[in-house]
């Protein structure tokens, strides 16, 4: 599994991460297929735009196959992308997850042991 890469927003960037995503989101809904409704909204940044398709993608599979129950292979389906791009994002999303879950643990329980120690 490649590094991820943790970016703090500015103000500004929140307002425009926001709203793209507000908008790539309404483009699906509006039936406009993944990488159609990505590329309709304008983001200068392109580190910033990157992980906005990351970020938006990952909502998705979030909503359609953990919430509403969607195999994968209709989420990939529904946005017309390959299988490949839906697991390579459920992957990263569940590491990050995992990631997460492990600090919060380390924070909130620092002389616990962790792992296989």
């Amino acid at each position: 599994m490649e590094d991820f890469h943790y970016k703090e927003y500015t103000e500004e960037e929140s307002r425009i991460y926001n709203k793209a995503m507000d908008e790539i989101i309404a483009a699906l809904e509006d039936g406009m297929a993944f990488h159609a409704a990505c590329d309709t909204v304008s983001v200068d940044d392109t580190e910033l735009k990157r992980f906005i398709v990351d970020d938006v993608l990952k909502v998705i599979i979030a909503h359609h196959h953990y919430k509403n129950g969607l195999s994968l292979e209709d989420v990939a389906a529904a946005l017309k992308v390959s299988i490949e791009i839906i697991h390579k994002a459920n992957d990263e999303m569940i590491e990050d997850i995992s990631r997460t879950a492990t600090e919060v643990f380390k924070t909130t329980n620092p002389d616990m042991p962790f792992g296989n120690a």
